[in-house]
């Protein structure tokens, strides 16, 4: 793995009272998540400008739903990133500039989180895709005599949700992922567990490569423990060998 070009991917720009980092995630319009860093008296206080709510308002989503405002309720205590008063920007606080790396990372994350929430748009409905992933997915923990359940909510807020959740030494969290919305979804309950120190092993699987986009596919790899694309023989071995750890 070359490093540096994962850190090419970033770009700090310079600003009299500090700057702003262009980071490499993207919002569902195609800009790209960026985290403006201003002086704060003797630290700094790092935000997204708000930018993370409004597109969702602009995608005709509630921001003040139940589910969205147990997410951000959470931000603290997984990344100690706070909404400000405004009920808009995302905002974290560094004392020092050896600090404000990570934070900005923080303040990305949770801006970019936010994004999945637009899959609330239009009720999910289960898709042949998604049925066919599930039956495969139970039949295999069915045949294995392990625990399983559908539908299930696994983050402290109750607002991220896998498809099925088999109850293995490392639980398995499977996620049909039928949108680049739902592919995201994935993504974050990786980065909950891994934030939380759950033992976890998220797999996503996609109907194709391609409906989801070849960039979005290769980076969620990056992002969950795999994620493949749906093709059954597959997938019953890929789910089979993981019931063992």
């Amino acid at each position: 793995m070359n490093l540096r070009e994962i850190c090419d991917q970033f770009q700090w720009v310079d600003a009299d009272d500090g700057g702003h980092l262009v980071t490499p995630w993207f919002y569902d319009d195609g800009d790209q998540v960026v985290v403006f860093v201003r002086r704060d008296g003797t630290g700094w206080r790092l935000d997204d400008n708000g930018e993370g709510m409004f597109r969702l308002a602009v995608s005709g989503i509630n921001t003040d739903g139940e589910r969205i405002r147990a997410r951000v309720k959470a931000f603290p205590a997984l990344l100690d990133v706070h909404l400000a008063d405004d009920n808009e920007t995302l905002f974290a606080s560094a004392a020092s500039e050896l600090e404000v790396g990570k934070t900005a990372l923080a303040v990305a994350e949770a801006s970019a989180q936010l994004q999945a929430f637009t899959a609330l748009q239009q009720a999910r409905q289960p898709s042949d895709f998604r049925q066919r992933v599930i039956d495969i997915v139970q039949e295999v923990a069915r045949d294995a005599g392990v625990e399983y359940r559908q539908d299930v909510p696994v983050d402290e807020s109750g607002s991220l949700m896998v498809d099925v959740y088999i109850a293995s030494p490392t639980p398995l969290m499977v996620v049909a992922a039928t949108s680049i919305q739902r592919l995201m979804e994935a993504e974050i309950i990786w980065l909950d567990a891994a934030h939380r120190r759950e033992p976890a092993y998220v797999l996503a699987t996609v109907e194709s490569a391609q409906a989801v986009g070849i960039s979005q596919y290769t980076r969620a790899n990056y992002y969950t423990d795999k994620t493949v694309e749906f093709a059954s023989p597959a997938l019953r071995n890929l789910v089979s060998s993981r019931l063992q750890h």
